[in-house]
């Protein structure tokens, strides 16, 4: 949906409202593709999925405190840079010991969140 592209604010808002509908399990609207997702229960509701996401973008986008709300209650729990440092030095040591190579996967992904947390 175009509407969605690039409005975060509305997308969460069109998954709030879907979530509230009798007969969705959940709901999951991406700002970058526009795409919703939406897992429902057959024949608990009689209204298609695209009339209750029309519904849904009626509502508009949801103000910046509501957002920041909602941001705060749907994130989930990411890795701190204390988990990420001790999974490389976990990795490295065990392959150093038993392969003679380091995990260049895990080195890379501590490296991209210390300079995501630069840029915030």
């Amino acid at each position: 949906m175009e509407a969605l592209e690039d409005n975060p604010r509305l997308a969460a808002t069109v998954e709030a409202v879907l979530k509230s509908e009798e007969g969705i399990l959940d709901a999951r609207a991406n700002p970058l593709t526009g795409r919703v997702l939406v897992r429902y229960q057959p024949g608990l509701f009689s209204e298609s999925t695209e009339i209750l996401i029309r519904r849904a973008l009626t509502f508009g986008p949801m103000s910046e405190a509501e957002f920041a709300t909602f941001q705060s209650k749907t994130v989930p729990a990411r890795l701190s840079f204390r988990h990420l440092l001790a999974a490389e030095i976990a990795c490295s040591t065990i392959n150093m010991i038993i392969l003679g190579e380091f995990c260049p996967f895990v080195l890379g992904a501590v490296g991209l969140h210390i300079l995501m947390h630069r840029h915030v």
